[in-house]
Order: C-alpha cells, then structure tokens, then sequence
C-alpha cells in the first residue's frame, strides 16, 4: 500500500513538473528573468583572470574557508557571517580541493600561496559571481510572488521587470558581495510574511523565521529589515483585519514562536552558541570602527534627517524619475483598491514592503548614518512591488479610450527602455572599465625587470604585465593587507618615491582621491565627512605627496598615460568607488 501511495505520489509530482515545464514558455516572468540572466552575465568576467577580482568589498575567493574557520573558532572572528561564506565552499569545493591537493603543505603559508594562483582564484571567482546571479533572478522572483500574492501575476511580472533595471542592483549582482545574497533571503522572508497575512496562515511565519535567519546569518544589516516591520505587520494585521482580531491569540502565539526561532537560529548559524567571546567581538566591531568610522551624517536629527532626505532624493540613481513616480502611484493604487475591494489582509499584506523599507531605513540608515548605492538597495529593490502595480494598472487595467489607452502604454515602454539603457550602461562600464586600457598601455611599454610602484587595496588596481617588478608601498604592515599574488610588500611612506627609483608609478583614481580631497571643504551640519576620511584627509605627508604627484610637481615623476573612461555612447556610472575610475600611470625622467 505504501508503494503504491509512493508510486502515486511522484507521478504526480513528475506530471506537475512536467505542466510546468511547458507552461514556462507562455509565461511572461520567465522571460523576464531570461532577459536578466543576459544583463547579469554580460560583464561577468570584470578583471578576471587574476589572483584577485575588482568586487570592491566583495568576498574574497580566499575569505571562503577562512572565514567559516574563524567564526567557529573561540576567541576569533571575521568581518561577515557564514551562511554565504558556507554555500561558496560547497559550490567552490571542487576547485578548492585541487589546489589543496597541489599545495606542499597545509601550512597556512603554503594554502594561502597556492590558491593565490590566477587558475584558482578566478575559478572561485567564477563560481561566486554564478551564484550571485542566480540569488539575483530569486530576488526578482520573490518580489514578482509577493505582488502577484495581493495584485495576480501580471503585475508580478511587471514588478521583475522593475528589479530588472535597477541600476545599482545590476552592478551588485555581477559581483560577490554579500549585499543580493542577504537581499535573496531578506525577499523570501518578506514573500512568507506576506503570504503568512494575505492567506490568514499566521503558521507560515515559522517560514519567515527560517529566511529572516539566513538573511541576517548573510548579511547583518538584514535585521533591520525585520526589527521594525514584523511587529508593524502584525499589529496592523490585528487592527484592520476582523479575522486576526479574532485569532489574535493564535497570531501573536505563532509570531512570538517564529521571532524566537529566528533569533535562535541566527545564534545557531552566526556561531554564538560555540564562539561567544568571538561573536560579541564581531558585533562590537559591527557597531564601532565597521560603521561608525564611515558615517556620514552627523550623529544627531538634523543628520538623520539628511539620511532620509538623501535615500529619497538617490531613488532617481536607481530607475528613471518617470518609475520612482510610477512606484509612488502603486502605492496609493494598492492602498485605494484594497479599500474598495474591503481586503484587509491583502491591504496589510501589500504594505510589508513598505514597512520592511522603513524598517531598513530607520533601523539601519539612520543608525549606520550612511546612503551609499548598496544601503538604499533594499528600499530601491521593494520599490518594485508598487511599481508593478502601476504597470499593471496603466498598461493593462486602465479603463479609457483606444487613443489614451496607446499612449499610456507608450509612455510606460518609454521609461523602461531609458531604465533599460541605465542598466545595460552597467554592462558597459563593466566591459569598457579604463583599467583594461592601462594594462594594454603597460604591456607595450614596461619592459621585464622595470620596477613599478603601487599603492592601495588591490581591487582598485589594472593587472600588472608578468615580468614587471611591482612594489605595493604603504604605511600599514603586511598582514593588514589583502595578499597579491608576484607583487613585493613594503612598509614604507607613500611619499619616498623618488628615493626607492621606480621606473613607474600606478595610480587609481578609485583609491587615491581619499588624498586628494580638503575635509575643510565639507559641510559640517547634517552631512559631513566620515572619519576614516578625515584622517586620510589630514595626513599631511600622503597628501602633500599625492597632490604633487596628481599636480605634475612630484619631480622626477611625470605623468605618462591617463587610462579614463572614453566611450561617447555609454556614460560613465560611479558604483562603489570601483567603475569608471581613472588609472594614473607616471614615468621616471631621469
């Protein structure tokens, strides 16, 4: 009998899978994301080969396994947590295995050599980036759910195609940093907790626990997604909703329980359990020098209230003004109809997005005091859900004439394809990065055993020609630097280049402007300049040295190539300090 009920149980499983299958080709979200899968690949290979990549504070290759070891370590810690860290070295471990199996030893000198090898490295390179486009699709499939959950799939799809175009978002999901990956989980539990209101199952928030877990086990500031906007949720559920006020005592029972297992999973997978001292230390770095020394914004209302005023005013950094107002108009189009149609759990459900934006903005923001591209994305990314109500309601709902009806339609395709061009630009500026253009000219003119001076973190930098003695100058010691394959360390001032006699010297705009700026030039209420800038700022022998460099006045050191951004199609985009950055190349004439 069993069997049988087995048996019976995968043909129906086999047959569902089958309808699917041939239902994909007919469906507009799977054509949608096919498009995305094309945007996200084109680029993909950005700086690669190389023993390091251009992901600037993304995860290192290297990071994989160290970083898992020293979060279930006593008395260590790392920088993220160690849930991605854990799916690329399951997805890396083939390559990973090999190397190890070629290295000499397993002493740590001789692992950290051996994968330092370009092979090595750009395979888990590779293999991170492939798994950063997937999660990326997954984002834009739970925020299509959570729309066609309270809208239907129509404006579900509209709403991928939003996430598809976001600028930022398709710069982030051609690299491995950690901020889609977190966004894949954060989208997944939002998409349970909407599921959890709309069909009054307050069962599936132990799903949303699950999801909350892996969000902030990626990523910490995922909790700020939550922290705010679960318990809005559902308060709110209970208020509107006669069927949850009714059931309160279940609701608040089974939101209780599913905060509970977050928080002991979250313990579980973050390694407090059996590395306590080392997780208190990551959080206290969290909250100190991870994040205060890059604030922004003054610690006090008047720079929180910039915080707020500057995510709005980056929203047009993200899509086109043209869908930043569609996505308002959802908005109020999802509230109005709710209200009409007297749903209010599909009213409360459809305003998760919003209250996770909220909550990201109030619990993460206005504390870390930062709007940078990558801490506006997840208001930019939920954003989507409002504007696929938009679509759908001007392109496929709105009750007027032929001639009207064209128009609107028109309009809307027309700001798409600007979103569009914005978004392939970051393809462009991927492939057409000036760094390519310096190691070409390098290729030509350094000769082999010419000596040429660096300086600064590695993903600022074009590769280097073999043969080419490169020196990377800096006053940090060695271990405070990420380890470059053939490339010398020397501890030393910046400005005592004349006397070391390099033939070159490599300069990255992307790393060199910390010098190169006045602090007295920032505004002091409200906004101001973090920190970790100031004291760049106001070493006064780095920057005397790099602005007479920068300045032709740096003798005997001329300026010989400038690599710059020269395409006339594509604008030049600035992400994270890493696209379309300038590379300074100066030879010695003497």
């Amino acid at each position: 009998m069993g069997t049988a009920k087995g048996a019976t149980r995968r043909a129906r499983l086999v047959a569902a899978a089958r309808a699917h299958a041939q239902a994909l080709p007919r469906s507009p979200l799977a054509w949608i994301l096919a498009a995305q899968v094309v945007l996200h690949v084109v680029g993909i290979g950005w700086g690669l080969p190389a023993s390091d990549g251009w992901d600037n504070d993304g995860v290192a290759p290297r990071d994989f396994l160290a970083g898992l070891a020293e979060t279930f370590t006593p008395g260590h810690h790392t920088t993220y947590p160690p849930v991605h860290l854990a799916i690329l070295a399951v997805v890396t471990a083939p390559v990973t295995l090999a190397a190890l199996a070629r290295a000499p030893s397993l002493a740590r000198a001789d692992v950290v050599a051996q994968m330092l090898h370009v092979p090595t490295m750009t395979a888990l390179a590779y293999g991170a980036r492939a798994v950063t486009v997937a999660m990326a699709l997954g984002v834009a499939w739970a925020v299509a759910r959570m729309v066609e959950e309270v809208r239907g799939a129509r404006a579900g799809a509209c709403a991928a195609a939003f996430v598809g175009v976001n600028v930022p978002f398709t710069y982030y999901a051609h690299t491995s940093n950690l901020d889609v990956p977190y966004l894949f989980w954060g989208c997944l539990a939002l998409l349970a907790l909407v599921r959890a209101i709309h069909r009054r199952e307050p069962e599936r928030l132990r799903a949303w626990a699950l999801f909350a877990a892996l969000a902030v086990g990626t990523k910490d500031q995922a909790y700020a997604l939550f922290l705010l906007a679960v318990p809005g949720a559902v308060a709110l559920w209970i208020a509107l909703d006669p069927w949850a006020r009714e059931h309160a005592r279940a609701v608040v029972r089974q939101a209780a329980s599913a905060g509970a297992m977050a928080v002991v999973a979250v313990l579980l997978v973050d390694g407090a359990l059996v590395n306590p001292s080392g997780f208190a230390a990551r959080l206290r770095f969290l909250r100190g020098p991870a994040s205060q020394a890059y604030a922004s914004y003054s610690d006090d209302w008047t720079g929180r209230f910039y915080v707020v005023a500057d995510l709005g005013a980056k929203l047009v950094t993200y899509y086109p003004l043209a869908l930043v107002v569609l996505a308002g108009l959802g908005l109020v189009l999802l509230v109005r109809c709710a209200r009409v149609e007297r749903a209010p759990a599909r009213l409360v459900a459809g305003l998760v997005p919003l209250l996770a934006a909220l909550s990201f903005t109030v619990a993460f923001n206005c504390v870390a005091r930062r709007t940078d591209h990558r801490f506006g994305l997840p208001q930019a990314v939920l954003a989507a859900t409002y504007g696929g109500v938009a679509v759908d309601a001007l392109v496929f709902r709105a009750r007027t004439g032929p001639a009207a009806r064209w128009l609107l339609r028109l309009a809307v395709a027309a700001a798409f394809a600007v979103a569009l061009f914005g978004a392939a630009d970051v393809d462009a500026n991927l492939v057409l990065d000036p760094r390519y253009e310096a190691e070409d000219w390098l290729r030509a003119h350094v000769r082999p055993g010419d000596a040429i001076e660096t300086y600064g973190l590695d993903v600022y930098m074009p590769r280097f020609p073999e043969g080419a003695h490169v020196v990377r100058v800096g006053p940090s010691p060695d271990d405070h630097r990420s380890p470059m394959a053939g490339v010398e360390e020397l501890l030393a001032d910046y400005d005592g280049a004349a006397a070391r006699g390099a033939r070159f010297i490599v300069v990255s705009e992307g790393w060199a402007w910390r010098y190169l700026i006045d602090p007295a030039d920032f505004p002091t209420e409200g906004r101001r300049l973090p920190p970790v800038q100031v004291a760049n700022g106001s070493d006064a022998r780095a920057t005397a040295y790099f602005r007479a460099l920068t300045e032709s006045r740096y003798a005997p050191y001329t300026v010989e190539h400038v690599a710059r951004w020269g395409s006339t199609l594509w604008p030049a985009i600035e992400l994270h300090a890493s696209t379309s950055r300038e590379i300074w190349i100066y030879e010695r004439r003497n």
